[in-house]
């Protein structure tokens, strides 16, 4: 992987232009709140974004659609792993789990993949984690993982080690995040906590907004 300048900064998004980018997420929204804005400036860089939902608890039906919309705000491709109805991540034996990325390898062959990360305080986050490093067997990609996601705030432990300004995304972040009604809007939840969490990050960089990734494997050249 070769980083290009621009200007006195590092352009993340170039060595993934014309590649395909494959972002996971355990349940509908991970992607979005976590990455969002990531998601959103490869894909308006050039590069084909997957997101990759695992499962759909509660209403099937809604929160498939609601997900859809905001892949599409994004500029995204949605698919949903284990389709038909009402899943967990418990329902699937672990060799499920690591089948079903697996196969998103095999057929999309990413140059990276967004995932959770190993301090996630969700269990269901946690099982996708291990799944998705399994998958570093098959092939050589990019990994990161992402900070950990909540609706509700709670208190996580994450240390990014790249960041990445989204100052130019966090708009269509956040109505990526809003596209998710059935989680905030129609459960009374606010979603400025996500906003101020992309101000807090790029605080730490010198960018209005941004997002942080941790690096779990690499290839720089």
């Amino acid at each position: 992987m070769r980083i290009s300048s621009v200007g006195d900064r590092k352009d993340f998004s170039a060595p993934y232009a014309g590649s395909t980018v494959l972002a996971i997420g355990a349940h509908p929204d991970d992607v979005e709140l976590a990455v969002g804005g990531i998601a959103a400036r490869w894909s308006c860089s050039g590069s084909r974004v997957v997101i990759a939902v695992v499962t759909v608890p509660g209403d099937y039906a809604k929160r498939t659609r609601e997900a859809e919309r905001a892949a599409g705000i994004l500029g995204c491709e949605l698919r949903v792993l284990a389709e038909g109805g009402r899943r967990r991540i418990e329902d699937l034996e672990p060799d499920d789990l690591v089948r079903l990325l697996d196969e998103q390898i095999r057929e999309l062959s990413p140059a990276v993949v967004l995932v959770h990360g190993a301090s996630d305080t969700h269990h269901d986050h946690l099982l996708v984690h291990d799944a998705a490093l399994s998958c570093q067997r098959l092939q050589q990609f990019d990994c990161f993982s992402y900070h950990p996601n909540f609706c509700r705030p709670v208190p996580v432990r994450f240390e990014p080690h790249v960041y990445v300004d989204i100052s130019s995304e966090i708009e269509m972040k956040m109505a990526a995040i809003d596209a998710h009604e059935s989680q905030f809007a129609g459960r009374g939840i606010g979603t400025d906590i996500f906003r101020e969490i992309a101000h807090m990050t790029g605080r730490f960089v010198g960018v209005p907004y941004a997002e942080g990734l941790e690096i779990n494997r690499m290839l720089i050249s």
